[in-house]
This record gives C-alpha cells, sequence and structure tokens, in this order.
C-alpha cells in the first residue's frame, strides 16, 4: 500500500506541475494580450472606489492572479502613480476577480471534462501558426486546456487514494478548524499561490478526502495565506507602498477573524449544501462570497484602513536614496506589458529633461549668459543616472522571458534611450558655444537668434507630435512627422546659407560663423534624433491606430 500511496503522491505532484504551468501559461498570454488596456485600466482608477474595486475585479479576473494584481498596485503605489485610497480600492476587487480561478476549477464537475483537456492540443497546433495573433490564442486555449488536464490527473490520483481506508480515517481526524485554517495558510504562503492550493483542495474535496466543513475553514487560511507575495513585494519599497500590503493583509484578516467565527458556531456548510449540488462549485462559492461580502463590508470603510495602515507603517526618519526611475518600479518586472508601459513614460520623461536642458542653453546663447550651468548639469547628471537604470531596467524584462513581440518593443527602446543620451549630448554642446562666446566676449546677431527661434518652433513641433505618437503607441501621423523633420532640415540649409551671406556682408564676424554654422548643426541632428525616436516605432507598432479607428467609426457611421 505504501507504494501505491508514494505512486499516487508523484501523480497529484505532476498534476500540479501541469495545472500551474497551465494557469501561468494562460495568466502571461491573457496579460500580454490585454497589457496596455490593463494599464490603461489601472490609470483611471481615479477616487471613485467602485470603479476601483470593479477595475480590481477586472484586472485579476483576465490575468488570474491576485497576487500579481497586488505587486503591481505596491509598484504603482511605490512610483507615486496610485494613491493608497486608489490603491485599496482596487485590491479589494482583486480579491474578488482571484475567485475565478476556484470557479474555473469547479467547472471540472461537468461531464465535459475531457473537451476542455482537448483544448490543450488544439491550442498546441495553433501556436505552430507564423501569425503572432493567432499564436497568442493558442497559448492562451493551450494554457486553459493544461488547467483541466492537470485537474484531470490530480482527479484520478486523488480517487486512488481516497479509496484506501486508512487514508480516508487519516483525513477524516483533521476536523479541528484551527489546525485546517494553519494548514491552508501555511501551504499557500509557501507556494505562494493561492491558485494551487484552492485547486488542490477542490480536487481532494471532489474525491471524498475533505469534507465541506473542513474545506471552508482551510478555504479562510487560504485567503490570507496569499497576502505573503505582496507582503514580500513591500519590502526593500517606501512606506506607502508598504501600506498597501499591509491593506491587503488587514482586509484578509478582517474577512477570515468575522467567517471563521461565523463558520463555527453556524451551519454555513449546510447552507451551501443546500444551495449548490456538489462540494466542488460549493466551496468555489463560498470562496467568492466570503470576498464579494468582506468587500461590501470594508469598502465604506476605505479611509480609516487608510488611517490604520499608516499608524502601522510609519514613515522613516531617514529618507532611501531616491531612484533614477520614476515610474518603471522592479515589482512590475512580473507584468511585462505593464512594465513596458512604465518604460514609455520614463523614455518621454528623460527627453522632457533633455529637451529642457536645450531650452537652458538656447536661452544663455541668446543671452550670452552661464548663470543657469548648475542646474543644467544638475540634470544632465540626473538624465545619465536615469539612463543607466533604464537600461538595466531593461535587460531584467529581457530576462522575464516576456514574448518576441515584447522583446523587439525592448530592443528598440535601447535604441530610444541612445537617442535622448544624444539629444542631452547635443544640447550640452550647444552651452559649450555659449561659454566660447562670453570667453571671446562676442554674440550672435539680433538676426541669427530669429533665425534660431524659428528653429526652435519646428523643433518643438517635431517633438510635440513624436511625443503624442510615442505615447499612444500610434504611427497614424507618420506622414505629418516627416514632413515636420523635413522642414527642420530646410531651415538648417536656409540658416546656414543666410549666416554665410551676414558674413560676407560684414555684419557677422568669422568668429560668429565658428559658432552658428555647428551650433544650428547640432540643433538639425537633435531633429534627426526626435525622429528616429518616432521612426522606431515601425517595429513594434504594425497598424496605425487612429487610422483604424476613424476608419471603423466611418463603417459605423455608413
Amino acid at each position: 500500500m505504501a507504494m501505491e500511496i508514494f505512486k499516487a503522491v508523484l501523480v497529484t505532484l505532476g498534476g500540479l506541475g501541469v495545472f500551474l504551468f497551465g494557469m501561468k501559461i494562460l495568466g502571461d498570454y491573457l496579460q500580454n494580450a490585454a497589457g496596455d488596456k490593463i494599464k490603461n485600466l489601472l490609470g483611471k482608477v481615479g477616487n471613485n472606489r467602485f470603479a476601483a474595486v470593479g477595475i480590481g475585479t477586472a484586472v485579476t479576473a483576465v490575468i488570474q492572479s491576485s497576487s500579481a494584481t497586488t505587486v503591481m498596485v505596491v509598484g504603482f503605489v511605490n512610483a507615486g502613480i496610485m494613491t493608497l485610497f486608489q490603491a485599496t480600492g482596487i485590491i479589494m476587487g482583486a480579491n474578488i476577480g482571484t475567485t475565478i480561478t476556484a470557479q474555473i476549477v469547479a467547472l471540472s464537475v461537468l461531464p465535459v471534462t475531457e473537451f476542455f483537456v482537448m483544448l490543450t492540443g488544439i491550442g498546441f497546433f495553433l501556436t505552430m501558426i507564423s501569425k503572432p495573433k493567432v499564436k497568442t490564442a493558442g497559448m492562451i486555449i493551450a494554457g486553459f486546456g493544461m488547467i483541466f488536464a492537470g485537474l484531470y490527473i490530480m482527479s484520478a490520483a486523488m480517487d486512488a487514494i481516497s479509496s484506501m481506508e486508512q487514508v480516508r480515517n487519516l483525513f477524516a481526524s483533521a476536523d479541528n478548524p484551527f489546525l485546517l485554517f494553519l494548514i491552508g495558510l501555511a501551504i499557500t504562503g509557501i507556494v505562494q499561490s493561492s491558485s494551487a492550493t484552492t485547486g488542490i483542495l477542490i480536487t481532494m474535496a471532489g474525491s471524498g478526502l475533505v469534507t465541506l466543513r473542513a474545506a471552508l475553514f482551510a478555504t479562510l487560511g487560504i485567503n490570507i495565506g496569499t497576502c505573503v507575495t505582496a507582503l514580500l513585494a513591500g519590502i526593500g519599497a517606501n512606506a506607502n507602498a508598504k501600506r498597501a500590503s499591509v491593506i491587503h493583509l488587514l482586509f484578509n484578516c478582517f474577512g477570515s477573524f468575522v467567517f471563521f467565527i461565523l463558520c463555527y458556531f453556524a451551519p454555513v456548510d449546510a447552507w451551501f449544501q443546500a444551495m449548490f449540488p456538489d462540494i466542488q462549485t460549493q466551496i468555489a462559492m463560498f470562496h467568492t462570497f466570503f470576498n464579494v461580502v468582506t468587500t461590501l463590508i470594508l469598502i465604506w470603510f476605505i479611509k480609516p484602513l487608510v488611517k490604520l495602515a499608516t499608524l502601522m507603517v510609519p514613515e522613516r526618519k531617514k529618507k532611501p536614496e531616491p531612484s533614477p526611475l520614476t515610474y518603471a518600479d522592479e515589482r512590475l518586472l512580473s507584468s511585462p506589458a505593464v512594465a513596458l508601459g512604465q518604460v514609455r513614460r520614463e523614455l518621454m520623461r528623460m527627453l522632457d529633461d533633455a529637451y529642457a536642458n536645450l531650452t537652458l542653453s538656447l536661452n544663455a546663447i541668446r543671452d550670452v549668459d552661464l548663470s543657469g550651468q548648475e542646474e543644467f548639469d544638475a540634470r544632465d547628471k540626473s538624465i545619465m543616472n536615469s539612463k543607466g537604470a533604464l537600461v538595466q531596467y531593461l535587460i531584467k524584462l529581457s530576462d522575464s522571458e516576456p514574448g518576441v513581440e515584447a522583446e523587439t518593443e525592448i530592443a528598440t527602446y535601447h535604441k530610444t534611450i541612445s537617442d535622448i543620451d544624444r539629444i542631452a549630448d547635443l544640447a550640452q554642446n550647444v552651452m559649450e558655444f555659449t561659454a566660447a562666446l562670453k570667453q571671446n566676449g562676442a554674440k550672435i546677431s539680433d538676426t541669427g537668434i530669429e533665425e534660431l527661434r524659428q528653429m526652435r518652433e519646428a523643433l518643438d513641433e517635431l517633438k510635440k507630435g513624436v511625443e503624442e505618437e510615442f505615447e499612444r503607441k500610434d504611427i497614424s501621423l507618420a506622414a505629418d512627422i516627416e514632413s515636420m523633420e523635413q522642414r527642420v532640415d530646410e531651415l538648417y540649409l536656409m540658416l546656414e546659407e543666410a549666416h554665410l551671406a551676414r558674413m560676407k556682408s560684414g555684419e557677422c564676424t568669422p568668429f560668429t560663423a565658428t559658432i552658428y554654422i555647428p551650433l544650428v548643426n547640432n540643433l538639425e541632428r537633435i531633429g534627426d534624433h526626435l525622429f528616429n525616436i518616432f521612426r522606431g516605432m515601425k517595429t513594434y507598432v504594425k497598424e496605425p491606430a487612429r487610422a483604424a479607428h476613424e476608419e471603423e467609426k466611418a463603417v459605423k457611421e455608413g
């Protein structure tokens, strides 16, 4: 009998591996497919607590992991993008959204399990098609099928174990509510996956090894055990991010305490047995009921929860060293599509800093004044620090195996960093021209300053167009952007010829020509690097989003 138990345990572990791998594939590919939408949803939370709960539920239902959602929220709070009030609503919603996993597992009781298992094969064959969208759909289908394949394998092993009288008696003796609660908490805390623990629990219950009453207490422990991932994510974060992790724990502790008392003294198991026909569905529905009811109670106490978490996690007296990155938090690396969205925000922040230095240097040229040199140097140092940190962040993002399409985007962002770095260098050149003018007691003529203003306006227009398209991941305005870049090139040639003419007429000295012509050339090269940032988008953005939207709108109106 010992050998039979050993074999059954091995098969159970194998089934659990297939189940977890299926969950990971399904969650990862759903997340990548809806990455920008997830980021946009999380960015539209506002201060509406009901909207926050709804968004948290929707996001978690898609990515199949409350831990992943909570870690993302901790990352956003750490980056200062989200307030604790907003984060609390999303965390509550995440606890509801995660119950979809239990509902999926409970579907295994239906007489269609074999059909779901077959989806693994269908999904695999779809991944052999070269089209990226079909390949992604294939991985999602295969992941869904693997969940049921894993459950099927575990169920077969559990059935074999449950037929042994000694084993049944052992599990039957484990009826202490406190022990069951701690077992659920400990196992979930160790494996850091409530999905895995819930899957095993429902499978064991379906095989008759666990009673519904025992499963209810274990489920309460599972809900607290799942907080471990968020608490770990808070390590090394700022005080607000740690508070978000604590709020997650407080939510589940409150719900578990209330429901533990309820389950201990009231016949909750009998209520669910009366409402639902099989034990798998009863456990899944209790899991959903627990999180929905807890949310309905605590949604009115978000501000007190935030205050309590603030008292529990006070501000540090010694503030940590500020990160060179503002938006790209390492906690988001587990969600590549969201992390890429934050990288785009970092790139535009770096571009704004480089352009701010260009403004400072052009003002210095105009007034032959170096009083802004200290501000310029501080910002230039910040750009360099951000550059190094962002390169390292992208390397870590690549190591997380984000997928072929995301890798293409990451490779392009490395080039974008280089373009922004060159813009910062060219702004530095302009500042150095001011030092040369000051040293020689020279200045650029009023006509030359006016021409520089025209060139600056052309660059401003180009930068604005590039930033708008970059933020939207859109290439609809490609023709307009190209036209703006050509305008900068044409102005460069015109300004060069005009300055040579002024020099011949004696309006400008030969020395100012050694400054003005390289200066205008530097500005033209800045235009080239701005255009490179836009052009790089064509490697990972295949369709003009605005054009497609307008075409769709025209079809509907027609």
